[in-house]
């Protein structure tokens, strides 16, 4: 029990240090290589600023958990067969690499989502997905060959939802700690310490990363970060799934990763819906386009002070996690049942009240302004 914990402290320890060590050079390349976010209609800085502070992140991350985990791999190899091992690494290295051919050349949205697919292809392939899933009336429920489908579509979704909500500074980075906490508490009571380590490392990496990522920003995640950071909680919280109560197996990781998917799938429910009219087809596509619909879009404009809008969301994230580990420890699938459709009708009641205060913003302003001028 004490060995585990020592080497997750560890790898922690040495994913913040790395972290923090390198992001000062990778800072320096990217303005080299001219991966830099200038300000624009989706960009809040008020000036450039440079993308790729995700290699700094994930070297952090692979260095802490890399490192602890040879050092102790006699112990601890039975939890992973070498061909899972192999796949899995293969598949970080894609999504590494589409991030960083982002970040740095750009690519098309198809080839991003087949990059994307290779990964989670490779994920699967080695038998890491969701087997069974439990509906009101039908419990353990088998999947069968949509098993794999499923955990593609689940890979790809929360992969490219940490992207989505890199939108403020230290945004992403602290909403992916506070996951990763909840997965490390969750996969260290499912005696899942290989899961433990990475979450741990992963955690250090996002809190080296946040000194320079925090408001005002002077490095970005990129799309380097975002997506590596995603695609790994969503491994993770499959692996996690895989190795829980069947009843509350495919709830935990629905909870803690509630926030970004739930917000997600609302955003894309938004852009369908906007304008009926159209082709389906074209409606469709819409659901991929960039915009700013999200939760904390419809925040900025309503003239919140930024650094307090991103506090408030890691407070809703670490509510919704801490919902998440209560129906681990419950093992109750009811009671899980009951906290999703808690998280569900905070975000969608979080959205309108922002969409119902941003349409009556400009006439509030109006008036307010009207006052000025009588009072002059």
């Amino acid at each position: 029990m004490i060995e585990p914990i020592a080497c997750s402290f560890a790898a922690a320890v040495i994913a913040l240090a790395i972290s923090i060590a390198t992001t000062p050079l990778v800072r320096r390349i990217a303005m080299a290589a001219r991966a830099v976010d200038y300000p624009g209609w989706r960009k809040h800085q008020a000036s450039a600023v440079p993308r790729m502070g995700g290699v700094a992140a994930v070297a952090g991350l692979f260095s802490g958990a890399g490192i602890m985990m040879a050092a102790r791999w006699g112990d601890w190899s039975a939890g992973i067969r070498p061909a899972e091992g192999l796949a899995i690494s293969l598949a970080f290295l894609i999504i590494f690499m589409c991030g960083l051919l982002e970040d740095t050349i750009g690519l098309s949205p198809c080839c991003r989502f087949l990059m994307q697919l290779a990964a989670a292809l490779l994920v699967v392939s080695v038998g890491w997905s969701f087997a069974t899933i439990n509906l009101p009336f039908q419990e353990n429920l088998k999947l069968g060959i949509l098993s794999e489908v499923v955990s593609v579509i689940w890979i790809i979704g929360v992969t490219n939802a940490i992207n989505l909500i890199d939108g403020l500074d230290g945004l992403a980075g602290g909403v992916v700690a506070i996951i990763s906490t909840s997965l490390l508490v969750f996969s260290f009571w499912n005696k899942d310490y290989i899961a433990v380590l990475i979450m741990a490392a992963l955690v250090g990496a996002c809190f080296g990363f946040l000194r320079k990522n925090w408001a005002p920003a002077q490095i970005y995640l990129g799309d380097t970060g975002s997506l590596t950071l995603g695609f790994v909680l969503g491994v993770v919280s499959l692996r996690s799934s895989m190795k829980a109560e069947a009843a509350i197996a495919i709830l935990v990781p629905i909870l803690a990763l509630g926030l970004p998917v739930m917000d997600t799938l609302l955003v894309m429910l938004f852009r369908f819906t906007r304008r009926s009219s159209g082709p389906w087809l074209h409606r469709c596509a819409r659901m991929f386009q960039a915009d700013r619909s999200h939760m904390h879009h419809i925040m900025v404009r309503l003239g919140s002070k930024r650094s307090h809008i991103v506090i408030g969301i890691y407070i809703i994230a670490a509510a919704f996690c801490g919902m998440a580990l209560i129906a681990a420890m419950t093992k109750n699938y009811a009671v899980g049942m009951g906290l999703l459709a808690v998280e569900m009708g905070v975000v969608i009641t979080i959205r309108q009240i922002g969409l119902h205060a941003e349409r009556i913003w400009p006439l509030t302003r109006a008036l307010t302004d009207a006052d000025k001028n009588i009072n002059i």
